[in-house]
C-alpha cells in the first residue's frame, strides 16, 4: 500500500502547485518523510515542518500570535523544564549542566540540551572545518605511521589518515589526469593535482566526529548564531529533520502550561500527525510542476548502479521501459537500502533500488 499512497502524495503537490498554494499537508509515514527532505534538498519545496492538524506557526513568514489553544507554535518550551528550555540556558545563559539540574531540569531536559548543543555534520563543515581536515591529509596523508607516532600525533588522528588511504587516492587521480591530458604521470605536476585531491577528499566527507576533532571541544558547541541560523535537528522515524526552527521564550515569560508540543508524536497524537510543506515559485510558475510515478503495485521498476547511470544520462533503462531523465530540473526518486536518494546521488555512490518517481 505504500506505493499507492505515495501516487496519492505525488498527485496532490502536482495538484497544489498547479493550485498555487504555499502551503500544503501530506501523510506523516517515513517514505512520505523521506520523498519530502529529498525534494527540500533538490530545491522543490522550501520548508519541511512537522505538526498536527493544523500547520505550526513556525511555517509562516511573519511571527504569529499564540494564543495556546489552535496550535502549540511557536513556542515548544511552555513547561519552564522542558528540553528547549534547558538547551535556551545552556547556550544562551551559558548555564553547565550541573547548574540545571540544581534548578530542577529533569535528566531527559538535559540530555535533550546536550544532544542539540552539539553541532551537526553539516554545521561544522559550513563553519570550513572539512577544510581543515582537508589541509591535515593532504600535509600528513603519505607520511608513514611510525613517522606519525614519532612526531607525536594522538590515536584518534592516526586512525583518521588510515582511514582515509591518500597514497592510493593520489595514485587513482594522476593515472586519470595523465590520461585526460594525454601525458605521463611523472609530468603531472602538484599545482594540477591538488585541485583533483581535494575535490576527491570533500566528495568523499568526513564524519561528524571528524570534523569535531579538528573544531575542538569549543567550536564544535552550538553558539545563539547557530541557532539563530540553523535550528535545531529533530529525529522522526529514524530520519533527521534539519533546520527545524528554535523558538524559545525567555525564562521570565515561559508558561507552565505545557499544552500539545510541536512536531513531538506521542501514542495519543500519531494518527492525527501531518508534514506541512512549503511549495515554491518562479517568475509566476511552480518550481514543482509534474510529480509522476514510476513504479507501481503492479509493476516495480528495479534498477542497478549501471542502469541508473543510463538513465541519468538520457538513455532508457529496464528494457527500455524507464525513460531517461532529459528535462530541465527533473530528478528521480530511488529506494535503495540507504534510505530514498535521488538517482545521480545512486549512481556516485554505485548503489541501485526501486524507482519511486520523477519530478520537475
Amino acid at each position: 500500500m505504500s506505493l499507492v499512497n505515495l501516487s496519492h502524495v505525488c498527485s496532490h503537490l502536482q495538484n497544489a502547485s498547479l493550485a498555487r498554494l504555499g502551503l500544503t499537508s501530506i501523510p506523516y509515514t517515513k517514505l512520505h518523510l523521506s520523498l519530502a527532505l529529498l525534494l527540500h534538498k533538490q530545491g522543490f519545496l522550501s520548508q519541511v515542518k512537522l505538526g498536527g492538524p493544523s500547520p505550526p506557526a513556525s511555517c509562516f513568514p511573519a511571527p504569529l500570535a499564540d494564543n495556546h489553544r489552535i496550535t502549540g507554535a511557536p513556542h515548544r518550551d511552555r513547561d519552564p523544564r522542558s528540553g528547549e528550555a534547558a538547551l535556551h540556558d545552556m547556550v544562551y545563559r551559558r548555564k553547565t549542566e550541573a547548574h540545571l539540574r540544581e534548578e530542577g531540569f529533569g535528566e531527559e531536559a538535559v540530555e535533550f540540551a546536550l544532544e542539540h548543543r552539539q553541532l551537526g555534520k553539516e554545521q561544522l563543515e559550513q563553519d570550513g572545518w572539512d577544510k581543515r581536515a582537508i589541509d591535515f591529509l593532504l600535509k600528513h596523508g603519505q607520511k608513514p605511521r611510525a613517522q606519525l607516532e614519532e612526531e607525536g600525533f594522538d590515536t584518534a588522528a592516526r586512525s583518521m589518515l588510515q582511514d582515509h588511504d591518500v597514497p592510493s587516492a593520489i595514485s587513482t587521480l594522476r593515472t586519470q589526469l595523465a590520461e585526460e591530458l594525454e601525458i605521463t604521470e611523472n609530468d603531472i605536476t602538484k599545482e594540477q593535482l591538488e585541485p583533483r585531491l581535494r575535490a576527491h577528499l570533500r566528495r568523499e566527507g568526513f564524519p561528524r566526529e571528524t570534523l569535531a576533532y579538528f573544531a575542538g571541544p569549543t567550536a564544535s558547541l552550538a553558539t545563539p548564531r547557530h541557532l539563530e541560523r540553523d535550528g535545531i535537528a529533530l529525529t522522526a522515524m529514524g530520519l533527521t529533520v534539519p533546520s527545524q526552527p528554535f523558538t524559545t521564550l525567555p525564562p521570565a515569560s515561559r508558561d507552565p502550561d505545557a499544552l500539545e508540543s510541536e512536531s513531538e508524536v506521542t501514542r495519543a497524537n500519531r494518527a492525527s500527525r501531518r508534514l506541512w510543506l512549503g511549495l515554491k515559485y518562479w517568475d509566476g510558475s511552480p518550481v514543482l510542476s509534474k510529480a509522476r510515478m514510476v513504479s507501481k503495485p503492479t509493476k516495480r521498476y528495479w534498477l542497478d548502479a549501471w542502469d541508473l547511470g543510463k538513465v541519468v544520462r538520457g538513455g532508457s533503462g529496464a528494457k527500455g521501459e524507464v525513460r531517461g531523465l532529459g528535462r530541465v530540473g527533473e530528478v528521480m526518486a530511488v529506494s535503495t537500502d540507504r534510505g530514498v536518494m535521488e538517482a545521480r546521488e545512486c549512481v556516485e555512490r554505485r548503489v541501485g533500488g526501486m524507482v519511486l518517481c520523477r519530478v520537475w
